[in-house]
């Protein structure tokens, strides 16, 4: 069984390039134009990991993995930012973020962090 991941990005050519790349490595994307459309799609169903952009115009990443948090959604998260700033680092620890990812990411090390992320959240037990 494919592991669900869900792609959380307002750049369509980040987003659908994340997408098929995934989807090439036998893993089940699914993509999300921004947090709305994923917290009114998918978060009553959420999938094995969740890969959010930091920076959107409507929620920020960040703000999403809060919102899911106080709703008590535990997937486990990875955060994707072009821009560099050491002040969100404590609310991204916070929110539970496996690992904040630099842009651009390269193959190997997004597959190794989603591998580690499920792995981490099957071995934590539930709350």
């Amino acid at each position: 069984m494919s592991l669900i991941v869900d792609i959380v990005e307002d750049d369509d050519a980040v987003r659908d390039s994340m997408c098929a790349l995934l989807d090439a490595y036998g893993y089940a994307p699914r993509g999300y134009a921004s947090p709305v459309v994923y917290l009114k799609s998918a978060a009553g169903a959420p999938g094995n990991c969740l890969i959010v952009d930091l920076h959107m115009p409507e929620m920020t990443g960040l703000e999403l993995l809060e919102t899911l948090r106080s709703q008590d959604v535990r997937i486990p998260a990875l955060m994707m930012t072009g821009r560099h700033d050491p002040s969100l680092e404590p609310r991204i620890a916070q929110a539970g973020v496996v690992k904040l990812l630099h842009k651009p990411i390269q193959d190997e090390q997004l597959f190794s962090w989603i591998e580690q992320a499920c792995v981490n959240a099957a071995a934590t037990p539930p709350r």
